[in-house]
């Protein structure tokens, strides 16, 4: 995506240097060059081969593939359209905006104005070793939501750059969604058996991914970064186990790492030891894990 702000930056920049420099005004043939030249390097970089691009500067696409909500104190920069020739790959769009919002802003702005649009966010369905087990950090720079009506999946960016948020939205079809939709709600062989963990406010939480399944074993990892102590870091994550009906059996601390040992059932198993290891390998810097066993306490 900065690519595609940084191609439209160059030409605007081109532009204005034209328009400051005495030299002639462009031949015909030669913006029809610039134009041959800017779809070819869009095609390459941001979309199929043979797909159809359009640059609106500064306009929106004459038809949008589904309702976008409104960004907060913006200016408009202009938008991109691809058109793919064949009817494998799929129509996008995307269109760019500066603000003088914050990223915290907008986002509100969003989660209200989408959901009244009729856009459903995503959450965790489309990531099974995000099902359960520690999550990462709420990440404020970028949403993802779907639209049943058009098939039409959303997705935005937001950085702030200078004090100017940029954000990119773009609007991909989607003709299979209600099948991978159906799929993915259909799908259970291998749900974790472990409660989603949210992260500290402070901290950064980079999930390890997660393994098993077999009768009501599985295990999750991560590394966080956090200015929580150990004991209160696992204070945190124990108050999360008990909301979700575990019972803490027994703690112990050796060195830099705690260990506390728990019970807890469900649906499928009705007696199952749940393990929680934090260790200390740095100041601020932890090794994580969340176990479940499916032997008898």
């Amino acid at each position: 995506m900065n690519r595609v702000l940084s191609l439209l930056g160059s030409l605007l920049v081109s532009s204005v240097l034209a328009q400051s420099a005495p030299a002639a005004m462009p031949t015909p043939a030669a913006l029809a060059a610039e134009r041959e030249l800017t779809q070819r390097a869009l095609n390459q970089n941001f979309g199929p081969f043979g797909a159809q691009s359009r640059l609106f500067v500064p306009q929106l696409p004459a038809k949008l593939l589904a309702p976008l909500p409104a960004v907060p104190a913006s200016c408009l920069l202009g938008s991109l359209t691809q058109t793919p020739n064949d009817a494998v790959n799929s129509s996008s769009q995307a269109v760019f905006y500066d603000s003088t919002a914050s990223v915290a802003q907008i986002r509100s702005a969003f989660r209200s104005s989408l959901v009244a649009l009729g856009w459903t966010p995503y959450g965790d369905r489309f990531d099974p070793a995000n099902q359960g087990g520690f999550q990462p950090a709420d990440d404020p720079a970028n949403l993802a939501y779907y639209r049943l009506q058009e098939l039409v999946t959303f997705n935005a960016q937001l950085e702030r750059v200078n004090g100017v948020t940029r954000v990119s939205l773009r609007l991909f079809s989607a003709p299979g969604l209600k099948e991978q939709l159906r799929s993915q709600d259909g799908f259970s062989g291998s749900r974790s058996t472990l409660p989603a963990l949210r992260a500290p406010e402070d901290a950064k939480v980079q999930p390890g991914g997660a393994s098993g399944g077999g009768g009501g074993n599985w295990s999750t990892s991560a590394v966080i970064q956090s200015t929580l102590s150990v004991q209160a870091l696992s204070e945190f994550y124990a108050a999360q186990l008990q909301t979700a009906r575990w019972t803490k059996l027994n703690s112990a601390v050796s060195g830099k790492v705690l260990t506390s040992i728990w019970k807890f059932s469900t649906p499928d198993f009705k007696s199952l030891t749940g393990i929680l290891v934090l260790r200390e390998d740095a100041p601020g810097r932890y090794s994580a894990q969340l176990a479940s066993l499916g032997f008898q306490n």
